[in-house]
């Protein structure tokens, strides 16, 4: 086998993975659901969704007649509003429409894409009571300045969001207990446990934020 031969395949090998990771990574957070609503991955059999779950690229989305759906997506700015009946495949891009209603769609900020994709992440972290937060004594120039963004971030995505609706919460949280900023944390988780005082995830973040030192 000569040289070049070996190096083809190489090159070939490498992007073939790199485009089968591009085509199975996350896309979205499921941040509220109500009613019949299945998901099926590309392989095996469809399963009940599940609020603050992770939609991965290519996992397809059935919702029954009357079901809602809405999801923020975490490789592009946009959040999308599902009814059924209808199916829809999630994609880095967004929803493709199956069968059904198109989704209603809200431009999210920039910079809320990268934040909340750590979401489903401390959602699974606390949900084993694992999820432990310590506070940061230092911030630095480049952190502040991010904390900044997500904070104009926030007020954009609040104005826009139902009374009920915590993803601009979430947002905040996971930048809050990224940058060990406690009483900020505790603030913003606070006021995430007024918006869904019976959602036993928000409860349990909510909780890691007050026991954190």
């Amino acid at each position: 086998m000569s040289k070049i031969f070996v190096a083809c395949f190489v090159f070939i090998a490498s992007i073939s993975s790199a485009f089968a990771q591009s085509n199975s990574a996350d896309v979205g957070l499921v941040n509220a659901m109500q009613g019949e609503v299945n998901y099926q991955g590309k392989e095996g059999p469809a399963k009940k969704a599940q609020a603050y779950m992770r939609l991965r690229h290519g996992d397809k989305v059935i919702l029954g007649a009357g079901a809602s759906i809405r999801i923020s997506y975490t490789t592009v700015s946009r959040q999308e509003s599902w009814t059924g009946p209808s199916t829809f495949v999630a994609t880095s891009a967004g929803g493709e429409v199956i069968k059904g209603n198109k989704p209603e769609i809200v431009q999210l900020p920039a910079v809320a894409p990268q934040k909340l994709a750590r979401i489903a992440e401390l959602m699974n972290t606390s949900r084993v009571g694992g999820l432990v937060v310590r506070s940061v004594a230092v911030q630095t120039a480049a952190s502040k300045e991010e904390v900044a963004e997500a904070v104009r971030a926030y007020e954009v995505m609040r104005k826009g969001a139902p009374d009920n609706d915590v993803t601009p919460e979430l947002m905040l949280y996971s930048v809050f207990e990224e940058r060990g900023m406690i009483s900020d944390l505790q603030k913003v988780a606070g006021d995430m446990v007024k918006r869904q005082p019976d959602n036993a995830d928000i409860q349990r973040l909510a909780k890691a934020a007050m026991d954190a030192r």
